[in-house]
């Protein structure tokens, strides 16, 4: 069972972007939403307690201050704690430039939780969000500007795992190639293919717009991302591993100890839920 205050509005995704649905609900212990799948995005903030969300076979353990993303037509599950059941706020949102959006906060189907600091903001917005279910153009034109926003404290709370605004066309296409392909093995050639440049032209433009080789910035957002899975997800060491493309897990593991000084598993116990 849960205690509920929500709106659907008109939704058509032909439009650039609107607001689907908006609420918050306040959820009894063991409360479960899904198996469901929709045809738009929807974000979920986690105002107070703990529950588990599930998306794709990998379980989540997640608690105040996090949240999470779905991606449309993706079945998900979401499961309130017994002791400490959760509370959640969310947002609905669709359209053809929903995707794009979506991609500027570094959230994706493949990494769909963010943990931020920022969470009475977000709260502020969708309540004053609820108070503007009336569909009206002024209020579907207020709560677009209130959806910009809320990405934005998403945006700001990711952003170890964003570059900086990259105006080269090139660059730009490299990193959305690496960020979809990071579990895979990657070699700055086949980057190259895909972009249509040279091999040292694409390394050149890529220091000049990022401050990082390609090979580096690859590095990075694996050990980024490979830290957040052992956060949040119970994943097992080696399908982190497979997921950050590493074939080996003695690999991440090196590399990871270097930067974060602890091993993979005893970053896990210290820092995981």
């Amino acid at each position: 069972m849960e205690k509920a205050t929500s709106y659907n509005f008109t939704f058509d995704n032909q439009q650039a972007l609107s607001v689907v649905c908006i609420g918050h609900s306040q959820t009894f212990a063991n409360h479960q939403y899904g198996p469901a799948t929709r045809g738009y995005y929807l974000i979920h903030y986690i105002t107070k307690g703990k529950g588990t969300f599930i998306v794709d076979g990998t379980t989540y353990h997640l608690h105040q201050g996090q949240g999470f993303l779905i991606t449309p037509h993706t079945q998900t599950i979401y499961i309130a704690d017994q002791t400490e059941p959760w509370s959640y706020s969310w947002i609905g949102f669709g359209g053809k430039l929903a995707d794009a959006l979506v991609e500027k906060t570094g959230l994706s189907a493949e990494d769909p939780i963010f943990s931020t600091s920022e969470g009475k903001i977000l709260e502020n917005y969708i309540q004053i969000g609820l108070k503007k279910s009336q569909q009206t153009t002024a209020n579907h034109l207020y709560l677009l500007g209130m959806l910009y926003q809320f990405m934005s404290v998403l945006a700001n709370s990711n952003i170890e795992k964003l570059p900086a605004t990259i105006t080269d066309d090139y660059v730009n296409q490299a990193v959305l190639f690496i960020q979809t392909h990071i579990h895979q093995p990657l070699t700055i050639q086949e980057i190259a293919t895909h972009v249509g440049i040279d091999r040292s032209y694409l390394t050149t433009r890529f220091k000049k717009s990022t401050g990082l080789p390609p090979i580096k910035f690859i590095q990075n957002y694996r050990l980024t991302l490979a830290k957040h899975y052992l956060e949040v997800s119970d994943l097992t060491i080696e399908e982190i591993a497979n997921k950050c493309g590493y074939q080996r897990t003695e690999s991440l593991n090196k590399v990871f100890k270097e930067r974060y000084h602890l091993c993979l598993s005893a970053y896990r116990k210290k820092y995981g839920i």
